[in-house]
């Protein structure tokens, strides 16, 4: 079967050639105004960073080790700066030079950590990111969430970071906002996504999917995030802070996946979910997969999606992947769900934009926005929608300038 983006499946986009196209075509504007992947970041620290890689004339398939290697020392001489201005007490510069910083290690484990140069990356890229959302407005905590629905080959511990307002007590409980990360983007980057909630009023909890980041859940096994939502869940019913009528689950690309399923088998502890850019189905099919690496995404899609879920490689994850994780054909779909707001850009090329219609046709009345000339996420007019959408799920009747809490 066809999908909607027609002949552009077929088409490689230009940055897959180089290095160089990959920051010229690509990378350089999103860089230029701190949007996805470059959140926190600045363009005059990863300017000298792609130069040196463009010199060296590097091209697919990567060497990632030489690929990370520019990275660390931009990054550590941000690090030391934000150390001097800590210690002089000028705080808000020391906490922009850490996050800078951390940006910096985030595109050296980009898109995923697999070479050793990128897991030492994705280490100090923690490091630096706790420094420097520590000093940032509101409260935040990184936090080892116990997982106590845990089985044999699990972690013992969830760990997530969590920004709150500072007015958050047992005696002023906050909404909260799950912020369920995707493929590349892990709990380090949710400074943006959290400014939004606190000018809300709202708490953060940033958390990544099975096969990511830190997270404790089998990559392989369909119903580990089941266990891994129940473990989180039963930690925020007892957080006293956190008001338990109204969170929602807001999942961000692959993590869209995971905000779907979590939408129907915890559909009575959510007051909604919010799958932004996901896939469920169609995504998995060997026809789909054999063109991912040409399109949208900058790196291998498919090379990245086979180790998030448990395959060897890309030919193994074609051979079970759909029965094995498909929304449709394991029937979570048909079930009853939370709220659900289904969201995307039309043009989307990393999963096929049927994927984000077809839960309209299984289960619960569903909400939909679909952006037109718009690719995965449906970024930059989805975002604020998503928000509003949230706010009249919480019962908000005041807008950020006005409700008065930080």
């Amino acid at each position: 079967m066809a999908y909607s983006i027609g002949d552009r499946i077929n088409k490689s986009a230009p940055h897959h050639d180089s290095i160089e196209a990959l920051w010229e075509t690509k990378w350089k504007k999103p860089c230029s105004i701190g949007i996805y992947p470059f959140f926190d970041g600045k363009l005059e620290d990863f300017e000298p960073v792609f130069t040196e890689l463009i010199e060296s004339n590097l091209r697919p398939p990567y060497d990632f080790d030489a690929y990370a290697a520019p990275f660390f020392p931009v990054a550590s001489a941000l690090e030391q700066r934000a150390q001097a201005a800590e210690d002089s007490n000028d705080l808000p510069l020391a906490s922009s030079l850490y996050l800078r910083a951390a940006a910096l290690y985030r595109i050296a484990r980009f898109p995923i950590p697999r070479s050793p140069r990128q897991k030492e990356a994705w280490t100090l890229n923690k490091t630096a990111y706790a420094k420097g959302a520590e000093l940032l407005p509101g409260k935040f905590s990184d936090v080892q969430i116990p997982h106590t629905h845990r089985i044999e080959g699990e972690g013992a511990t969830i760990p997530v970071y969590i920004r709150l307002p500072a007015h958050a007590s047992p005696t002023s409980p906050v909404p909260c906002i799950i912020q369920i990360f995707g493929l590349d983007g892990y709990r380090t980057e949710m400074t943006h996504a959290s400014n939004k909630h606190l000018s809300r009023g709202w708490g953060t909890i940033g958390v990544e999917i099975p096969g990511t980041g830190d997270c404790p859940a089998l990559r392989h096994d369909p119903t580990s995030p089941d266990r891994l939502w129940s473990s989180l869940l039963d930690w925020m019913d007892g957080r006293e802070e956190l008001d338990g009528e109204k969170r929602v689950a807001w999942g961000l690309s692959t993590g869209g996946y995971y905000a779907m399923r979590i939408a129907h088998t915890h559909k009575e502890r959510l007051t909604g979910a919010v799958s932004q850019g996901g896939g469920c189905h169609r995504m998995f099919e060997p026809e789909w997969l054999d063109k991912v690496d040409h399109l949208e995404y900058p790196f291998d899609l498919a090379e990245c999606l086979a180790e998030k879920f448990g395959y060897e490689n890309v030919e193994e994850l074609k051979k079970d992947g759909k029965s094995r994780f498909s929304l449709v054909e394991n029937g979570i779909l048909d079930k009853p769900c939370a709220r659900l707001l289904l969201a995307n850009g039309l043009n989307d090329e990393i999963f096929p934009i049927e994927d984000s219609m077809i839960p309209l046709q299984h289960g619960s009345v569903k909400d939909a926005r679909f952006i037109p000339n718009a690719m995965h996420m449906g970024e930059p007019a989805v975002a604020p929608m998503i928000l509003k959408w949230i706010e009249e799920l919480f019962g908000m009747d005041k807008s950020p300038q006005t409700n008065g809490h930080v």
